[in-house]
């Protein structure tokens, strides 16, 4: 029988790394939130997949900001939407507690949200580190420089 190699097992440590961020989000978010609903995953800096009673997981857009895109036109924009990503995951992991109200849906049929991380909303905390702007509909500026 042949033994895995060195690159077989580093593929393995490398799935298992990306499989932890998820399961901590689905975790957590269930045991922190404070309203029918809860975080399972946060996608990027202003997307999440919530978990509502009676329903599958669904996407929630959060209210109030822009984050820059992970499908990227440029490599700014992947850098900053890696660390928005990590932001808000960190953010959450972090809170006591977790507060998401529904507001309708969007064009994509997401669920437009207002998430708060301990009665705050997350979005002014990621706008003042550079990592968001604010946006209220609209067309939505390049982050690429």
């Amino acid at each position: 029988m042949r033994k895995p190699g060195l690159r077989g097992s580093v593929l393995v440590i490398i799935a298992f790394v990306l499989m932890i961020p998820p399961v901590i989000d689905m975790v957590n978010g269930a045991v922190k939130s404070k309203s029918q609903c809860d975080v399972g995953l946060v996608m990027d800096g202003d997307t999440v997949k919530i978990n509502c009673p009676g329903n599958s997981m669904q996407s929630g857009r959060i209210m109030g900001y822009d984050a820059p895109e992970k499908n990227a036109r440029c490599v700014t924009e992947f850098i900053l939407a890696t660390r928005a990503t990590w932001a808000l995951r960190i953010m959450l992991w972090r809170a006591r507690t977790i507060q998401i109200t529904q507001n309708g849906k969007d064009r994509y049929d997401r669920h437009l949200i207002v998430l708060r991380v301990n009665g705050k909303d997350v979005g002014p905390r990621l706008i003042d580190r550079g990592l968001a702007r604010k946006y209220n509909g609209g067309r939505r500026g390049s982050w690429c420089t």
